[in-house]
């Protein structure tokens, strides 16, 4: 039988189906061939010659499973899915590892003793050269990790007064008179939990005094100021649910007493507000009006109201009534009509910064103690006799309340002075040789000893609480003085003793607080947690010395000596001296005179002295006439300019009548810088 005649019979026997693809020839014929069939040689070669011949390769098919086999491949995937998560986070974290490894594997630096950290809070920078030294020692980022290292929780930290402590060690016992600030601020009602300290906040927290379940929504704030060098830190805070109650407020005191006592300062007064939990405070401690003074702990302390705070009441009592002093009575009507002459003027303006929201404020503009106080200024005083020397203002208590208001400016300036030599002689401090200023105080006092409140509605005649308040704070000052010229002469007895009166206010703590609202942009009511935040950095930055941009500056006062003191009487004060501003930006930082003022009136003004019509537009117009030929001399030294463009002031003269009221001495004219122009 020859090859290509061959038949091969298909087995009827079926063999289980192989999973493998491929198979070995050599087992053919045991496997796929019958058994009982018998083949030569040369055809099992043939065969194998064809098998061995080049084909084209098939790819393997793609099997698909059976919908049986579905679950257990869905099991499969998600297991495979966890392994990989869990293959990830085990990268993760060996690549964490890895980077701290990194960072510990750096060279060793060795750790700054707790010496040289005591010594950085302490530092203070006098020159560039000194603090590069420092520089060399630590970088800033350790520096402000140290800084909030400390826990500034409500209450008394102890981490801070340690830190205070040490700032105190170091001063002398002049630099350790201090006073206590204390108010209260608005806070947002607001509920927040603190990881680090594990508390949560928002709620009344009064430290030693325990907290309740309340909300808070006012921050009590204690600030502490030297009497003597210009100096300020924020020493505690609490929250309260609502204002806090006297009797709290009262206990809370003592206890900064005695931790004041503690930490080496000496706290010689109180300054607050006229609150009603301060007022009561005040009653529990046993002060009255006539003896301003109590003993905490054995430390004398003179309690003492916020003096533009009682000057803003004093404001907001004569915009509903009149108020009558004997036979005086004076009415807020005699400044709004000549608020409304002045409006008239068309060329100058006398009262040129009063504003409509001096003459009728609104529920908001009633808190601002700087419209009060420009309210009771000399300029106002001046234009309200200038309009009843010319017959437009004719009103029969016009005179009483210009005098009125000179008094309280005149009182106002000697209790909130801030210069040791200023051209108003109501502005210099308390001393033996200002003796005017204290005669204010005094005047003011007895003044105010019969002064009552008449209703405008009912004609009700009461005495408002601030009437109270200012004999109570001018007691406590001219106290205070007294004291404090005992005990100071015994320390420093080759200096003559004297008091600035501005440290008796509440400036600094009023700052702080429109710091903290305007942190991390317009913040009027913070939560408790920003509020948090804001006083640590503040306490942090306050234990150094502070930049120029910051609230606290270097000291540049000195103490008056004898040589000093001469000084005052023979050399006259420059009229430049009074516009000289002063560092600390306090927020009653005001002016009232209008001397400091180049932009009275816009465009030429021509001066017609030859009218002889009298009315406070002319005399506001040679007012500022002077002033512009007091520049003009300034700047250009001249004795031709000088001798045609000023003249000799007359008194007699009724187009310099605002000139004359302006003046802080009649009597001495040429020692003022007011001046009168002449008829060119």
């Amino acid at each position: 039988m020859s090859p290509e005649v061959l038949k091969v019979k298909t087995p009827e026997i079926k063999y289980p189906s192989v999973m493998s693809n491929s198979f070995n020839l050599n087992d053919a014929g045991t496997s796929m061939f019958s058994p009982s069939l018998s083949i030569t040689p040369n055809t099992r070669k043939y065969i194998s010659d064809l098998t061995e011949l080049p084909s084209s390769s098939e790819k393997n098919k793609v099997k698909f499973l059976n919908t049986t086999s579905t679950p257990n491949l869905q099991l499969k995937n998600e297991q495979l899915k966890n392994r990989c998560k869990r293959l990830q986070k085990l990268l993760n974290k060996k690549r964490a590892t890895i980077s701290f490894l990194k960072q510990h594997f750096k060279p060793y630096k060795k750790k700054q003793k707790i010496n040289i950290k005591e010594f950085l809070h302490l530092v203070e920078f006098p020159s560039i050269s000194s603090k590069s030294l420092v520089t060399m020692q630590i970088n800033h980022k350790s520096l402000r990790c140290w800084l909030n290292s400390i826990s500034y929780s409500t209450g008394f930290s102890p981490r801070y007064m340690e830190q205070i402590k040490l700032k105190v060690s170091c001063m002398s016992f002049q630099e350790k008179k201090v006073t206590i600030l204390l108010d209260e601020i608005s806070i947002k009602k607001a509920i927040e939990y603190n990881k680090a300290l594990d508390i949560i906040e928002g709620y009344e927290d009064l430290g030693t005094l325990g907290r309740t379940n309340k909300i808070g929504s006012y921050a009590l704030v204690i600030m502490i100021r030297c009497l003597y060098v210009n100096c300020k830190f924020p020493f505690c805070y609490f929250f309260t649910g609502n204002r806090i109650k006297g009797d709290n407020l009262t206990n809370i005191l003592k206890e900064c007493v005695i931790k004041l006592l503690e930490l080496g300062l000496v706290p010689s007064a109180v300054v607050c507000d006229q609150g009603s939990q301060n007022r009561r405070m005040f009653s529990l401690l046993g002060a009255t009006y006539n003896n301003p003074s109590v003993d905490i702990n054995g430390q004398k302390l003179f309690l003492i109201y916020d003096m533009p705070h009682l000057i803003k009441s004093l404001r907001n009592n004569l915009l509903d009534g009149n108020i009558k002093i004997e036979n005086k009575l004076i009415s807020f009507k005699d400044i709004k009509k000549s608020y409304e002459i002045d409006l008239k003027s068309n060329t100058a303006r006398a009262m040129c910064k009063i504003t409509p929201a001096h003459i009728a404020p609104n529920a908001f503009k009633k808190m601002s103690c700087k419209l009060a106080i420009q309210i009771f200024s000399r300029s106002v005083a001046a234009a309200i006799k200038t309009c009843v020397s010319t017959g437009e203002l004719k009103t029969k208590t016009a005179l009483d309340t210009a005098n009125f208001i000179e008094n309280v400016n005149d009182m106002f300036d000697s209790a909130n002075s801030k210069h040791l030599y200023d051209a108003n002689p109501n502005r210099r401090p308390l001393s033996k040789r200002n003796s005017q200023v204290l005669q204010n105080l005094k005047n003011f006092c007895i003044l105010f000893d019969k002064a009552v409140k008449i209703n405008s509605k009912n004609n009700k005649v009461t005495t408002p609480p601030c009437f109270i308040g200012l004999k109570w704070t001018l007691t406590a000052i001219i106290g205070l003085y007294e004291s404090e010229k005992i005990i100071m002469n015994q320390h420093i007895s080759n200096k003559e003793y004297f008091l600035m009166t501005n440290k008796l206010t509440q400036d600094p703590l009023e700052n702080m607080f429109s710091i903290m609202r305007q942190k991390n942009g317009y913040n009027k009511n913070p939560t408790a947690r920003t509020f948090r935040c804001c006083f640590s950095a503040i306490c942090s930055y306050s234990l150094m010395k502070c930049s120029e941009s910051s609230n606290c500056e270097e000291d540049g006062e000195e103490f008056f000596n004898v040589d000093t003191l001469n000084d005052v009487q023979i050399t006259r004060p420059t009229y430049s001296e009074e516009m000289q501003e002063d560092g600390l930006n306090d927020i009653y930082n005001l002016s009232d005179d209008c001397e400091t003022d180049s932009n009275t009136s816009s465009g030429i003004i021509v001066i017609n002295t030859t009218n002889d019509k009298k009315s406070l537009e002319n005399c506001a117009v040679i007012y500022f006439a002077g002033y512009l030929a007091y520049k003009c001399l300034n700047n250009f030294s001249c004795d031709e300019c000088k001798k045609n463009l000023i003249t000799s002031i007359d008194l007699n003269d009724e187009s310099q009548l605002l000139l004359t009221f302006k003046m802080f001495n009649v009597n001495e004219p040429s020692t003022q810088g007011l001046k009168a122009p002449s008829n060119i």
